[in-house]
């Protein structure tokens, strides 16, 4: 009996198992039939809703874009330079002296301006021309009529430009410039001033200094001896570096002034570039340092003759110079010889038709006496 109910037990479970198979079964052949016959009208919604989105965005984004572009045009407008925040930069005015350094200060001074006021390139030549003033205000009148109307309201800055460096820096101006560069020196200017002038003749100068090295060397030269000391300028590699180097040993030379020491060059130094110590001051030759002698007559450098280049003498007791000499003398007085003159009385004159005056001169040619006695007149 109790196996008889075990059996039953086992197929009311299987029964139950199939039935909840069969039902599952069912649900999803009906969901599968609802979202087949409800699909196209979810899938039309669901691109209605994204392209509402989308559409929804775009607008927004096109709007803000729009705003920006109008926002910028109208910052555009407002940031529009006139003539009077052109002037607010406070720009140079030039009176047309011949100076190409003045010159091109100015221009680099106005094109500078240009661009803090944001100068219309349609307004720079007409803001800057009104800076002109005595010489170049009249030099900018003249050139004006003859370029003509039409061309001045097209003239570009670069277009001025031309014309007016070549005015206003001829080549004479840049020549001299040239030259007081070679020959600058450091006199009574601080480094400060030195430099200034010096990087100022050095933008004519291009040929001159091709390189940072030559402006390193060049500038070297320039300095006084005393602010040269303890510089090396093959350890700079910039000539701002070589500046800053100056700089540092004029503060360090003004210190010891205040503090009452003397420099090097007040001790005694000669400030010349020699080797070895410096004999200014000591007695004795300046060549061997030995006492004694001069340099003059140091024997570790004996003189030579520029005459006959033989050391132990100069050209003036040259002894070939001296022989030659005592010949010109003899031949001088051989030529005095040949002319020789004596007195004669005046009765002897008289009697003798090539004499003058009591003088009688050997190899006169009788046929001169003959023909000065022909005219009646004593003989010469």
């Amino acid at each position: 009996m109790a196996d008889a109910r075990n059996i039953n037990d086992d197929n009311d479970d299987n029964n139950d198992a199939a039935r909840q198979e069969a039902f599952e079964n069912r649900v999803t052949e009906v969901a599968e039939g609802v979202i087949q016959a409800n699909l196209p009208r979810l899938a039309q919604e669901v691109e209605s809703r994204v392209l509402g989105v989308v559409d929804a965005m775009m607008t927004n984004k096109f709007e803000e874009l729009k705003e920006l572009i109008e926002g910028s045009k109208s910052k555009g407008r407002e940031r529009r330079c006139t003539y009077k925040d052109f002037m607010a930069c406070h720009p140079m005015t030039y009176d047309g002296k011949i100076d190409p350094v003045e010159c091109q200060r100015w221009v680099s001074n106005i094109e500078a301006v240009f661009i803090r006021s944001r100068c219309d390139k349609e307004d720079q030549v007409m803001f800057a021309t009104g800076l002109l003033t005595h010489q170049a205000k009249d030099w900018w009148d003249a050139h004006s009529k003859e370029i003509g109307e039409d061309r001045l309201q097209a003239m570009t800055w670069q277009e001025f430009k031309g014309p007016f460096m070549r005015y206003h820096c001829p080549q004479s101006a840049i020549d001299k410039i040239q030259e007081d560069f070679l020959r600058l020196r450091q006199k009574n200017e601080s480094v400060n001033e030195i430099a200034n002038n010096f990087i100022d003749k050095m933008k004519f100068c291009g040929e001159l200094v091709t390189i940072e090295r030559m402006k390193i060397s060049r500038f070297y030269g320039v300095l006084k001896a005393e602010v040269r000391e303890f510089i090396t300028p093959s350890k700079c590699e910039t000539l701002e570096e070589l500046i800053d180097l100056a700089r540092d040993r004029e503060i360090e030379i003004k210190r010891q002034e205040e503090r009452g020491e003397k420099r090097p060059s007040e001790k005694g130094t000669c400030g010349k570039l020699h080797t070895g110590e410096c004999l200014l001051g000591k007695k004795g030759c300046f060549k061997c340092g030995k006492e004694g002698h001069s340099s003059y007559q140091c024997p570790d450098n004996p003189k030579t003759c520029f005459n006959c280049f033989e050391k132990g003498h100069i050209k003036s007791e040259c002894p070939k110079l001296q022989q030659g000499s005592k010949k010109e003398d003899r031949k001088q007085e051989g030529s005095r010889a040949k002319g020789r003159m004596f007195q004669i009385t005046s009765e002897e004159a008289k009697s003798q038709p090539n004499m003058v005056s009591g003088v009688k001169e050997e190899g006169t040619s009788t046929k001169q006496a003959e023909g000065a006695q022909d005219r009646g007149k004593a003989p010469l």
